[in-house]
């Protein structure tokens, strides 16, 4: 048999995978299990599946051994020489040629340069989007672009802090997620093909039919998205799990409509992964929301399941809510096309040679002639915006983080002395009716007692489902929001870099490449009515949002309460076959 060493650390999942430690070597089992894995045994017989990357094949010759630090070897990226931390590499195909390498040849130079300078280790609960939760390779395509990274948020919330590089040269920062161990990885977006459509505009006729009247400006003359349709509600009606591979890899379906369209069709999240990285990657000026993360173990459980479509179908509500994203084409096709059908395959390599993504995207608007306002105006309205934006993250941040103590609560200690007072008050009861404490009425005492701590059990056990029907989804609500917040400053970035562009060109002209400020400055505009109209629509959006969300949480809340109380009575009613003492002093000074 082959046998392998493990150039990198790989840490198991799931049952059917083999955690391996660095220069470990390996006895290759099977090696074609599927794409991108084989399976290996250890020198204890353990046998589980592997990335094929993450380990080399032995031979007799030395020259296989891996070069020490400081070697010449240049691991395919020039002469740089790697660390003997140089992370694996990912187990999926990734398209470094973005679109803009079309008219910027240097871009790809740079981006090999950075990838060979800040090529950071993967940590343990980090996965490609070709995961082995939920692999998806009739999905795949040798074309399809996977440069996205997919975390993993373990702070009590379904959610991750996920985002997707919208250029070629992507800038990675690892920010601590507190309560967890985990790193959340997070790729600002930047000014892909900025500089392209500033000094060229459209690379690209931009044909009658790809351009649509997106912004207007209302009664107070702000710019402000035109919703061209009206929105629509999208439901999960429900999810189903299911293996391939003689049962090696494992997935789930959710069946999806909305209620435009007659048509249901399954998704699985590999295919809401992909829909995520289309719209970013299209519109770099429209807030996408993170998905809902994955949970390194319990993937397939009920209570996940269920927790996930309904955050996956928040998520498309909040989509389709937008005048832009809901009627775009790629959101459409995700909705109504069969995964199995032509049109879906045909679609889907439509949206991802899309002419007009990232950047070239401006070139499809129409917007007002006016200008937005002055320069200095702008520069202190989005500064003020993004300040407002910190302080809401925080508030929002500390909401959540209230909402999640009180549904711990509720759900372990209020459930658990609430039921322990029930059986208290039954032993209490059944104490009572005892021959030696007999007494008149004594019998339906120990009756009302019991009821009362039955009672108390059953209120307790309310207390711990009631965060499922109200807590819950309210926190879901505001872990969305907190990932729409924590995206407004850098869809702001994008306009301050619009705006210091536009300044260099005036400062050295030689920048202009022979073009005019009067070419550029309409282009230029058209940046600010996109950033002014996104963060419009998020202001209207918030009011309508919370007010939504927190009637809805209020009412469950009423619902809850009115329940007990009518609990509550109908223990005290279990009182009223005693007769009452008026003679009792206790008793009237009790009611005083």
């Amino acid at each position: 048999m082959s046998k392998v060493r493990v150039l990198y650390e790989f840490h198991a999942e799931d049952s059917n995978e083999l955690t391996t430690f660095l220069g470990e070597e390996l006895t290759v089992v099977n090696p074609n299990v599927f794409e991108g894995w084989i399976q290996c045994q250890n020198s204890q017989g353990q046998q589980g599946i592997v990335p094929a990357t993450y380990v080399e094949y032995l031979n007799e010759s030395d020259d296989d051994i891996p070069p020490p630090p400081g070697s010449t070897s240049n691991y395919g990226f020039g002469t740089t020489t790697p660390s003997w931390n140089m992370p694996a590499p990912s187990s999926s195909y990734v398209n470094q040629n973005s679109y803009v390498n079309q008219y910027n040849p240097q871009t790809f130079i740079s981006t090999a340069n950075s990838m060979s300078q800040n090529y950071n280790a993967p940590v343990n609960s980090v996965r490609s989007n070709r995961s082995y939760e939920e692999d998806d390779s009739e999905f795949s395509d040798e074309d399809q672009p996977t440069n996205n990274t997919t975390t993993i948020n373990t702070n009590g919330s379904f959610y991750a802090n996920k985002e997707k590089s919208r250029t070629n040269t992507s800038i990675s920062s690892a920010v601590s997620n507190p309560g967890s161990s985990a790193t959340i990885k997070l790729k600002s977006k930047n000014s892909y093909g900025l500089d392209v459509f500033l000094l060229h505009g459209s690379v690209k006729k931009v044909l009658d039919g790809d351009k649509f009247s997106s912004i207007i400006l209302n009664e107070q003359r702000q710019s402000i998205w035109k919703r061209v349709s009206p929105s629509y509600e999208i439901q999960i009606l429900g999810y189903q799990s299911d293996k391939k591979y003689h049962g090696v890899k494992k997935f789930t379906s959710y069946e999806i409509q909305a209620k435009i369209f007659p048509q249901r069709v399954k998704r699985r999240y590999n295919h809401f992964d992909w829909l995520h990285d289309r719209l970013v990657e299209k519109y770099p000026n429209i807030c996408i929301p993170p998905l809902p993360g994955k949970a390194v173990t319990g993937n397939f459980d009920d209570e996940f399941l269920s927790k996930r479509k309904s955050q996956l179908e928040l998520w498309l509500n909040k989509m389709a809510s937008h005048p832009v994203v809901g009627q775009s084409e790629v959101f459409v096709h995700f909705l109504q096309c069969d995964e199995g059908s032509s049109k879906w395959k045909a679609g889907k390599r439509k949206a991802e040679k899309d002419d007009y993504r990232g950047a070239q995207w401006f070139c499809t608007l129409t917007v007002p002639g006016e200008s937005v306002d002055t320069t200095n105006a702008i520069k202190e309205k989005v500064d003020k915006f993004s300040r407002a934006c910190s302080n809401l993250e925080n508030c929002v941040k500390n909401v959540s983080t209230s909402l999640e103590k009180i549904s711990a609560i509720n759900s372990s200690v209020l459930r658990k002395e609430y039921v322990h007072l029930g059986k208290k008050l039954d032993d209490f009861g059944l104490a009572l009716n005892n021959d030696s404490l007999e007494a008149p009425f004594n019998h339906e005492l120990t009756d009302a007692l019991i009821t009362t701590g039955n009672t108390y059990t059953q209120i307790g056990n309310m207390f711990g489902e009631q965060p499922k029907t109200d807590i819950n989804p309210l926190l879901d609500r505001f872990h969305l929001y907190k990932g729409i917040i924590q995206q407004m400053p850098e869809i702001v970035q994008l306009e301050k870099q619009s705006i210091q562009t536009y300044e260099e060109f005036q400062t050295k002209p030689e920048k202009l490449e022979g073009r005019s400020l009067m070419e550029i400055a309409p282009r230029r505009e058209i940046i600010s009515h996109v950033t002014f109209a996104e963060i419009n629509q998020f202001n209207r959006d918030k009011v309508d949002d919370f007010n939504e969300y927190m009637k809805s949480f209020l009412q469950q809340q009423i619902t809850f309460y009115t329940e007990i109380t009518e609990c509550l009575k109908r223990a005290h009613a279990s009182f009223d076959k005693i007769p009452i003492n008026k003679s009792s002093n206790f008793n009237s000074s009790f009611r005083r």
